[in-house]
């Protein structure tokens, strides 16, 4: 079992991630999404994640977690992402991305 990770295919930076997750994930559990997510188009600098194993949908910094708990070089991460002083440091958008653009 794995997750559908949904990404806006227009923002460049958010190919970049997608891109980087796809190499980094040889078990094979992350499928790259650019159709519409379960709800509706997925913002520019945002992700979508859907558990394919009981339909969860995360988004945010949720959804980040969730896809570094798949992925075995970013589980750790994935881990840390739980303890609430580190989801709260990482859980805004990266510099540079808002909800309408991310600068490159």
């Amino acid at each position: 079992m794995g997750i559908r990770l949904y990404f806006n295919a227009n923002c460049p930076e958010c190919v970049r991630q997608a891109t980087r997750t796809y190499r980094l994930d040889w078990l094979n559990r992350v499928d790259l999404r650019t159709d519409e997510s379960p709800l509706g188009e997925v913002p520019i600098g945002e992700i979508v994640v859907v558990d394919e194993g009981d339909n969860r949908i995360f988004t945010g910094v949720y959804a980040t977690r969730k896809v570094c708990l798949n992925v075995p070089i970013l589980y750790l991460y994935g881990l840390a992402l739980y303890l609430p002083f580190i989801r709260n440091m990482v859980g805004h958008n990266k510099p540079g991305c808002n909800g309408d653009a991310c600068e490159i």
